[in-house]
């Protein structure tokens, strides 16, 4: 049934490319009509230091084409990181902004950043990266649309509120940043504003933070928007704030970046998504690497954060279906399948649970399982069905573990 499956899928995707050009010339489309905004002079500028901007998920704002670029990760630790990683982490992947005003216009001045693909890189990156990075609109905390950045890669305006025939009152604006990792570095200049509106610092979020570390999956590659991410629809529907570590093409489970996460200490529960890209046998070098030396590299993984963590739940995990796991279980270099690697890391938290009770397990097969929920350009994905589908049974084992506040 599956080999039927993936015949169909292949077909699919040879029409799929002969409509590439098609839909990169609506998405260029789409993103330079987001390009008109008022002149400079009517504006006011804010720096994106500016105290009443509150931000979410940056941990540093490095000099960049004239402004400022905002990262996941500190230069320190990225460089003692494998390189993937830690070019990932420069993403502005569940980056947000809050404020409070009564401006009639809202406009971001930035430069994307071009970050070129690797040689070999699969045939889809190129459209990938041709479509338009969104911004998501929240209004006193309800979604109001998505809007696209021109996809090039100099500087322009990119017009969020535009309701000058109107007199807005004062409310409380969110702004998500665009997550993908092929076209969403970027270097802000500031944020513009009518030039005699009201600017505040916003309320105070108080509600418990959850960080989500993982790979493209947590990153986002499958869905279009912010917004869209399963660690963001998971904490909307669980009442809490995402905090996204996602690193495409990456998360082999590091013991550098364990150690990065155990430092931190913004954060009251962790979930753990990682294994797919370890399906391979190889390490975050490129060295062969067992099922049995992955599972121990696990274990190691979580125990570099109990160390700092000794009480704060713990979620992990199990990765969901791919196209690897066709025909039963492809098997890589050293003869494995996936589903040893998601048994080696059942073994290890379900060996680390009879002593540890704030440490838990959720088998990512109950989340997705099936290739209907999956991106048909690579079978691996999710699509925004999968994300949501990951987004409701994590909010589910979420709930709780959350603090009450």
């Amino acid at each position: 049934m599956l080999k039927v499956f993936l015949c169909k899928l292949r077909r699919r995707q040879v029409r799929f490319y002969l409509a590439l050009l098609a839909a990169t010339l609506f998405w260029s489309s789409a993103g330079l009509q987001a390009q008109t905004s008022p002149p400079a002079a009517e504006l006011q500028w804010l720096n994106p230091n500016d105290a009443r901007l509150s931000w979410l998920n940056i941990a540093d704002w490095e000099p960049r084409d004239g402004g400022w670029q905002p990262v996941r990760v500190p230069k320190t630790w990225r460089e003692r990181w494998p390189e993937r990683t830690a070019g990932r982490a420069q993403s502005a992947a569940g980056m947000a902004v809050r404020f409070r005003t009564n401006s009639a216009k809202l406009v971001f001045r930035l430069t994307f950043i071009e970050v070129p693909d690797r040689q070999g890189g699969p045939p889809e990156a190129l459209w990938e990266r041709s479509r338009p990075s969104y911004f998501d609109l929240y209004r006193d905390g309800k979604y109001v649309r998505s809007i696209p950045g021109a996809t090039r890669f100099t500087e322009q305006d990119v017009t969020l509120i535009d309701e000058s025939s109107v007199s807005p009152a004062d409310s409380e604006i969110m702004v998500l940043l665009p997550f993908y990792y092929r076209n969403a570095e970027l270097a802000l200049r500031g944020v513009g504003l009518d030039r005699n509106a009201r600017v505040a610092p916003p309320a105070a979020d108080n509600r418990p933070r959850v960080l989500f570390h993982g790979d493209s999956i947590t990153h986002g590659h499958g869905v279009t928007s912010p917004r869209e991410t399963y660690g963001w629809l998971a904490c909307e529907q669980a009442a809490c704030v995402s905090l996204n570590l996602g690193f495409g093409g990456s998360a082999w489970g590091d013991r550098v970046v364990a150690e990065y996460i155990a430092g931190r200490s913004d954060f009251d529960v962790l979930v753990i998504a990682i294994g797919t890209n370890s399906f391979g046998g190889a390490d975050s070098s490129g060295q062969p690497e067992t099922v049995e030396q992955y599972g121990k590299k696990y274990e190691t993984f979580l125990n570099t954060i109990r160390a700092k963590h000794p009480s704060k739940p713990i979620l992990c995990v199990t990765p969901i279906w791919n196209r690897s796991d066709g025909d039963g279980g492809r098997k890589n270099r050293n003869g494995e399948t996936p589903q040893d690697y998601r048994n080696a890391i059942r073994r290890v938290v379900e060996g680390l649970t009879k002593t540890d009770r704030n440490l838990h397990l959720l088998d990512g097969l109950t989340l997705v399982n099936d290739p209907l929920y999956l991106l048909v350009t690579d079978v691996v994905h999710p699509n925004m069905a999968g994300s949501l589908r990951m987004a409701e049974g994590i909010a589910a084992k979420l709930k709780p573990l959350l603090p009450r506040r």
